[in-house]
């Protein structure tokens, strides 16, 4: 097996540095050429470094949204939770609030997408059962009149069977 080749820390530091500054000029108006010039690059490299830097800002912005979200969720949860567990009067009310906590903590973190891919791909198997037996009930069904068929004609007349098949053809 090859080893993998490793890159130094200096050299993804640079790349980094280059990323980071060919947004900023991006940001500022100028074009991938311009940019490629004074980065010392190819503009291919330029838009490789700009779509990195998008992503990397993209989902470091998730991630942190995500914590922050769910720290908010499970502050409410700790609110509302105890007093549903000690059925303290006017609880009832706390039943939709928790709820809808959990509700909102399914939708943040997947659970419900989850849940439906695995339900939709539970249906596709069940169709597919569903589909099998249909159409090997319709293969019976087409040897059962093929047999009748063949019943009602007379087996030592051969002329009947060869115009049947002319005609059909």
């Amino acid at each position: 097996m090859a080893r993998k080749k490793t890159i130094p820390v200096e050299t993804l530091v640079e790349t980094q540095r280059k990323r980071n500054r060919a947004l900023e000029l991006r940001m500022e108006g100028k074009s991938q050429a311009e940019i490629a010039e004074e980065l010392g690059v190819s503009s291919s490299s330029v838009s490789r470094y700009i779509s990195q830097a998008v992503k990397e800002i993209t989902r470091e912005n998730a991630e942190e949204y995500l914590t922050i979200e769910l720290g908010r969720l499970d502050f409410l949860w700790d609110l509302v939770h105890p007093d549903l567990k000690a059925k303290d009067k006017g609880y009832e009310w706390k039943i939709d609030r928790a709820l809808a906590i959990m509700d909102q903590r399914a939708k943040l973190t997947g659970s419900y997408k989850a849940a439906e891919l695995r339900v939709i791909a539970d249906a596709k198997g069940n169709v597919s059962g569903e589909a099998e037996s249909m159409v090997g009930q319709l293969v019976d069904v087409l040897h059962a009149l093929h047999a009748a068929h063949e019943a009602e004609q007379d087996p030592d007349s051969g002329e009947d069977d060869q115009a049947g098949e002319g005609e059909d053809a």
